[in-house]
């Protein structure tokens, strides 16, 4: 059977062989310099891999070498997070991990989100969510003309995985997805559930607002907001937004692939736009769903949308580090969910700039300083 959700498709590759000729062409140097630079970033401290220095630009002509052992790979991204958050606790753990946990400590501090419509799982969620006891609800639920338009997704889960946008519903009972695919809702229900049996939440479906919506088309992309604490309160450390590709239902790996916009944190201007299809580094001057100019091009309710971001950072509490997802709806910013160890990937694409740098470090310095009594250095973190 089709897969319907969003899942992350197979036989994606960096070609690097050809990476390395256009990067070696681009700089007027051998591609055996182009190869021995990725290696050596490969296996020096910011375990940068090769298909990393090509996608996140840290090839791109006029670089310094410092400039490039600036950017990070994954593993040692990951390794910063945990050395700039405390030692996980059980109660911890579930809100970040756990959307339903999440989206109740929203609101309970008052803070905007999505309204959750009912929840498909195993056991009985929260008891006052809509509980979806097997596939029959699931089903009747999305026949019902009440229910759709509406998003789903699993209650535990990241990077978009599972994911699907529901927009129309006929008299047979067959869902258009935002993909465009009709799908019987038994198919989607058999799936949710042979997938996501733990859980599986229907929300409200966000639309974005007009003046996003003339930059990055009719799909809401996700404006990732990074805040640290390193002890006097949250402030936000850098912002992009992500611009989903034509045809996609999220704006995730799962599916088409879109862009990664900069955003400049004291104005909301957009600040440079790379397709994420193409080497990092490479900046397009306009929007490709829209054809807007980059050039001038502002984020509406920017500014109200980071102090969203900081009141999120506050309600879950003792974090030196988090990812905040802030949708900029037609309604407002609402909060989306949080991620305890941010891909500070999105960072590098968008911006083509390594996350240790000049500006970054004393903070994240100091947001390490708090919790070193308590953390252990990860071993592949970057900082002491």
């Amino acid at each position: 059977m089709q897969k319907i959700l969003t899942h992350k498709p197979e036989g994606r590759r960096v070609d690097t062989g050809a990476a390395a000729i256009y990067a070696a062409g681009q700089r007027q140097v051998s591609t055996w310099r182009i190869g021995l630079e990725f290696l050596r970033l490969n296996y020096g401290p910011g375990r940068l891999k090769p298909e990393e220095y090509f996608l996140e630009g840290a090839w791109r002509p006029g670089l310094t070498w410092a400039q490039r052992k600036e950017f990070v790979g994954l593993t040692v991204s990951q390794a910063l997070n945990r050395s700039l958050n405390p030692p996980k606790e059980t109660s911890s753990i579930e809100v970040m991990v756990d959307k339903l946990a999440t989206a109740s400590r929203f609101a309970e501090a008052g803070i905007p989100q999505p309204r959750i419509l009912a929840v498909a799982a195993a056991e009985q969620p929260m008891p006052h969510l809509r509980w979806l006891v097997g596939p029959e609800a699931t089903a009747e639920f999305l026949k019902d003309p009440g229910t759709i338009p509406c998003f789903g997704k699993p209650v535990h889960g990241s990077i978009g995985l599972g994911a699907a946008s529901f927009v129309d519903v006929d008299s047979s009972g067959s869902v258009l997805l935002g993909s465009g695919l009709w799908a019987p809702s038994e198919d989607i229900t058999q799936e949710v559930w042979a997938s996501y049996s733990r859980g599986y939440v229907f929300q409200e479906l966000v639309r974005p607002h007009p003046a996003l919506a003339a930059l990055i088309g009719p799909v809401i992309g996700t404006l990732r907001i990074v805040t640290i604490d390193a002890g006097d309160g949250p402030e936000a450390l850098y912002a992009n937004i992500k611009a989903p590709g034509a045809g996609a239902m999220v704006d995730s790996l799962a599916g088409p692939i879109g862009c990664y916009a900069a955003v400049e944190l004291a104005t909301g201007k957009v600040l440079r736009l790379q397709d994420r299809r193409q080497m990092g580094g490479t900046d397009l001057e306009r929007f490709p769903l829209t054809d807007t100019k980059v050039d001038g091009s502002r984020l509406p309710d920017f500014s109200e949308a980071v102090k969203l971001a900081v009141s999120a950072h506050r309600a879950i509490g003792n974090r030196g580090i988090l990812g905040v997802d802030v949708l900029l709806s037609d309604k407002g910013p609402l909060i989306n969910e949080v991620n305890s160890s941010p891909f500070h990937s999105s960072y590098q694409i968008a911006f083509a700039r390594g996350i240790l740098n000049a500006d970054f470090l004393p903070k994240l310095r100091a947001v390490r300083a708090r919790f070193k009594d308590v953390t252990p250095r990860d071993k592949l973190c970057p900082l002491p």
